[in-house]
């Protein structure tokens, strides 16, 4: 929980106090005073927890070295290290350069997050209580921007049976809460009646219904440019028929980080009140084997009217999005963001730090890598060339939903380019790697990079 304090001094008694390292604030300078340091006591580490000894009431001081605010690779080492305050602790604004205010509302809030819903024994947590003596606005759009990314991750780190597409629906109509946010949440028979037979045709194992859920924020009435954000939203991916095996289907429930993400993104730029016109579209449903499955050499029409021959059951993801971005499009987008945990490929290619992206719009992918850079996001793009389109040929449809292992993520993004009008801008981001790690959880990739390209 974070609070405002509209007065404090350095003889107001806390647990903990939050300083920077700039010892030309006055505050600072006698908070050093007072424990008889300089600023040389943080060398070698982002953040530093001095007990006081007495020497002030705070019971402990906590600095942070705010040049590790600024550089994207020590950030989550600093985040990490300021860790969980189990006790009540204050942040002194004024003790911080007014430039990294909202930086620093993000480490904190980031660094205050834990998944313990289905732990018995809850994480203790303090009240973090912050002041200065002018504007915070900053500082809590930085806030704001945590909660977003932490509100990512809890949908990932859920697992399937506490977040169905039912329930993922049922959390995204809680966003109308928030001003300009209004939510359809679609079913089955909606589904059927506009003919999305690949994402019916993943649901079909299921006996769960699946939702086609659409958040839109509507920030500038006036602006025709209308942005869509699609996100993957596969509740849980057992391969179906193309069964994963016992090694990579556990963490599963990760596999709608796209879906997470985009509800993120548009939850922080919508509550930022950014001028900007967005929609945040899913898919969701789940990729089980039952008897109604779809199987390898069965032929799906989507809802653009190409047929599509199934090679792989496990590339479903690519089915569901490909009729989420014909709706995109339908409802009026002029420019599409998708984002997916999409290939085991792009993994091999980049590694587990790095979103490969993918775009038919060099100046609006350049935008975006400009604002992942100012977000300290790692992007890189890849390519999609002839021979991946032709990959996916074969002489039984328009065309396959697998082309093979060499080169998967191009191969990916090449049959998602079959659904994107060629004059619509659209960049394809594959967070495979970049969404979950398996002893930490949900990483919340791109949340902060898609709200901040309406800023």
């Amino acid at each position: 929980m974070f609070k405002k304090q509209t007065s404090f001094t350095l003889n107001d008694e806390t647990k903990t106090l939050i300083i920077g390292t700039a010892i030309q604030n006055n505050i600072v300078g006698k908070v050093f005073e007072g424990l008889n340091i300089d600023a040389s006591a943080l060398e070698g580490s982002h953040t530093k927890t001095l007990h006081t000894l007495g020497k002030l009431p705070s019971k402990k001081v906590v600095l942070i070295d705010e040049q590790a605010l600024n550089d994207h690779k020590k950030r989550p080492e600093l985040i990490n290290g300021l860790g969980v305050f189990k006790e009540d602790a204050i942040v002194l604004l004024d003790a911080f350069d007014e430039a990294n205010m909202e930086l620093l509302g993000e480490a904190i809030g980031l660094s205050q997050y834990t998944f313990d819903e289905f732990k018995t024994k809850k994480t203790e947590k303090g009240t973090v209580y912050y002041h200065t003596a002018s504007d915070a606005a900053a500082f809590e759009n930085g806030l704001v921007m945590a909660d977003a990314t932490n509100f990512t991750k809890d949908l990932v780190n859920r697992p399937y049976n506490a977040l169905n597409a039912e329930k993922l629906g049922d959390i995204a109509k809680e966003l109308e809460s928030i001003d300009n946010v209004s939510v359809k949440v679609l079913g089955k028979k909606d589904i059927e009646k506009m003919e999305m037979g690949a994402f019916l045709g993943v649901n079909k194992g299921s006996t769960d219904e699946p939702k086609l859920i659409h958040v839109t924020y509507e920030g500038d009435a006036s602006n025709q440019e209308k942005t869509a954000l699609v996100g993957k939203g596969i509740m849980f991916d057992t391969g179906g028929y193309s069964l994963k095996g016992v090694q990579s289907m556990p963490s599963m429930k990760m596999d709608m980080g796209g879906a997470a993400s985009v509800l993120g993104a548009i939850k922080a730029a919508a509550t930022l009140g950014y001028k900007a016109n967005i929609s945040a579209i899913v898919a969701a449903t789940d990729n089980r084997i039952g008897d109604d499955a779809i199987l390898p050499d069965d032929i799906l029409t989507s809802a653009n009217g190409k047929t599509i021959e199934i090679i792989s059951t496990d590339a479903e993801g690519r089915l569901t999005l490909a009729d989420a971005l014909w709706y995109a499009q339908q409802e009026g987008a002029t420019r599409i963001v998708d984002i997916a945990t999409l290939t085991g490929s792009v993994i091999g290619a980049l590694g587990d730090t790095i979103t490969g992206a993918f775009s038919n719009h060099s100046e609006f992918y350049q935008t975006f890598e400009k604002t992942a850079n100012e977000a300290g996001e790692l992007v890189w793009r890849l390519p999609i060339g002839d021979e991946h389109r032709k990959s996916i040929e074969t002489p039984f449809a328009d065309i396959k939903n697998s082309g093979g292992r060499k080169g998967g993520a191009s191969i990916a993004a090449a049959f998602l380019e079959h659904f994107v009008d060629e004059k619509t801008p659209w960049i394809h981001l594959d967070i495979a790697g970049t969404a979950f790690d398996s002893t930490q959880g949900a990483k919340g990739p791109m949340v902060k990079t898609m709200a901040k390209l309406f800023e």
